[in-house]
């Protein structure tokens, strides 16, 4: 009976978030087909392209989504622990440049992936402990270390880092230490989009099948609960917030020894993929396999912006207008239903505290 309770339970939840995604696009689409149309462009056409038209690079889409997933499992499992992790920017720009080096030295890919997890780990727990332990509020201290790290980084390659051929980019990563392709055929595939899945069921399993995640997110339902329940928080959320940058300093290694293989003196190769993670992973829903759906779908609708760009002559702002419309159509019933469970439990704590008193 209970057995079939939950099974029941389940097909009601996954039934409502089916019909919810379905209604979100439809109405993002309508939304982005409006605007085209209001504008004097062929809004059929347009949504054609913007939906479809990544299509054609299939290699790209998936390679983007692979950096794209990381920083969005860099903001998720903090979240779920109720950290607001905005430091997947910087935690990326970091991986990336101890991946680099560690390539370099040691002509390992495996050791300069390794390298990056942990430089971007090693800023989540300087985030994450300066949040549990002195109440640094952790988006000050994330927006901090993304701009000093952005600086800093610039001005390491510009002026210690830079390939004496190509001026603007970083020394390359050696061959022997580069991922390299799948090939079907006539088509080839980055290894970088297996591994992103690898690393996304571990993300699953560690969330839903461990002891860790589940005290990392009882803690984020409920604090007090939790630790009535003899779990810490404030070490969960550092947990958390370690296992973020873990995942977000590979991606910034995933992105220069599986893709670039080289670090340009802008930083254009990881810039804003950061931010675009915190997007992803609600619309996603904040589960690794709802995110790993999601960074694709988005890679999807930045390559067909860029396609009707060139097809139709719409100005990139209109294109990335677009984009957002359908973005914020998919977060918001998740934003939604996460600000109506913070209200609730802040009423049943509220309420218990009255009666205890």
């Amino acid at each position: 009976m209970r057995s079939e309770k939950l099974a029941s339970w389940r097909l009601i939840e996954y039934t409502t978030i089916a019909v919810e995604i379905t209604g979100s696009i439809a109405l993002g689409l309508v939304v982005a087909g409006s605007i085209l149309a209001l504008l004097g462009y062929d809004p059929a056409r347009g949504i054609f392209l913007l939906v479809f038209g990544g299509l054609r690079n299939p290699d790209y889409l998936l390679s983007r989504a692979a950096f794209i997933a990381m920083t969005a499992l860099a903001f998720s499992i903090p979240l779920l622990a109720g950290v607001f992790n905005i430091g997947g920017e910087g935690q990326m720009y970091l991986g990336g440049l101890a991946a680099l080096l560690a390539a370099v030295y040691s002509g390992n890919a495996a050791v300069a992936i390794l390298a990056g997890g942990l430089a971007g780990a090693a800023l989540g727990l300087i985030i994450g402990a300066l949040k549990a332990y002195r109440d640094v509020n952790e988006v000050v201290s994330a927006i901090m270390l993304n701009l000093t790290l952005f600086y800093v980084i610039v001005y390491a390659i510009t002026a210690e880092l830079y390939d004496p051929v190509a001026p603007h980019e970083s020394i390359k990563v050696p061959k022997g230490a580069r991922l390299g392709v799948i090939r079907f055929g006539g088509l080839k595939l980055h290894i970088i989009f297996p591994l992103m899945l690898a690393l996304v069921a571990v993300a699953y399993y560690l969330l839903y099948h461990t002891k860790l995640g589940y005290e990392i997110r009882a803690s984020g339902f409920s604090p007090k609960a939790a630790r009535y329940a003899g779990i810490d928080p404030k070490k969960t959320s550092v947990y958390s917030m370690v296992i973020g940058g873990f995942f977000a300093g590979v991606g910034g290694a995933l992105n220069v020894v599986g893709f670039t293989y080289y670090i340009d003196n802008l930083l254009t190769c990881m810039y804003g993929m950061g931010f675009t993670g915190i997007g992803v992973a609600l619309m996603g829903r904040n589960n690794p396999i709802g995110v790993a759906l999601a960074s694709i779908f988005f890679s999807m609708l930045v390559l067909g912006g860029s396609r009707m760009q060139m097809l139709m002559r719409v100005p990139k702002e209109v294109a990335d207008t677009l984009s957002g419309v359908i973005i914020v159509a998919l977060s918001l019933p998740y934003a939604y239903r996460m600000l109506i469970s913070y209200i609730r439990i802040r009423r049943m704590v509220g309420v218990g505290a009255e009666q205890h008193s």
